[in-house]
């Protein structure tokens, strides 16, 4: 599928972001439109995507991790369908070899936003749901300090600065129930 041209240039890109097409064929000697048909096919393929980083830290942003532990598959694939269109869900992610078996991760511009999506989403209360934990990044000195980039696509869908038609009136969704109704329909 790919190559060690094609490794090495991601490698460089990952390394060098910023760096126009020009410097990395200087840099990796390699003729320019080769790096430039390469980084095209390989984001057609969607192997890579170019993105900006935002260091979240530095807006004073809130974030947090909901931690979950789901014994119904069905109620997990509910969980990242519903969730993936809220503007406070930035990543949703299955795990194993760990006590929970799904992470998502929240980011607002206010701590009181996260609070309120965990508070109104009990999904603990969700079919095959055994439990879940929700832990904010500690906005004190020391890691709070450190930057905590998000990289969101250009095109992406969700941007971070919109006004979202939700308007995050997390009360009035109706995720919970549809969540629900599908978990509890494959039981």
């Amino acid at each position: 599928m790919i190559d060690e041209k094609d490794k090495k240039i991601i490698d460089y890109f990952q390394k060098h972001p910023r760096c126009s097409f020009n410097q990395a064929a200087k840099d990796l000697s390699y003729a320019k439109g080769t790096i430039k048909a390469r980084f095209d096919d390989l984001e057609e393929k969607n192997l890579i995507s170019p993105g900006i980083g935002i260091n979240i830290t530095q807006l004073k942003f809130s974030h947090a991790l909901s931690f979950i532990e789901i014994t119904n598959p069905d109620t997990e694939q509910a969980i990242l369908e519903y969730f993936q269109d809220c503007p406070l869900v930035t990543a949703m992610f299955s795990v194993s070899g760990f006590e929970y078996n799904l992470v998502i991760c929240l980011v607002a511009d206010s701590r009181e936003k996260i609070s309120k999506f965990i508070d109104t989403f009990p999904l603990s209360h969700l079919p095959g749901v055994k439990r879940r934990n929700s832990f904010f990044v500690k906005e004190t000195e020391g890691f709070a300090d450190k930057p905590f980039w998000l990289f969101n696509h250009p095109n992406s869908v969700k941007q971070l600065f919109d006004d979202h038609s939700c308007q995050n009136r997390c009360g009035a969704c109706g995720v919970i129930s549809l969540i629900q109704k599908k978990a509890i329909s494959h039981d």
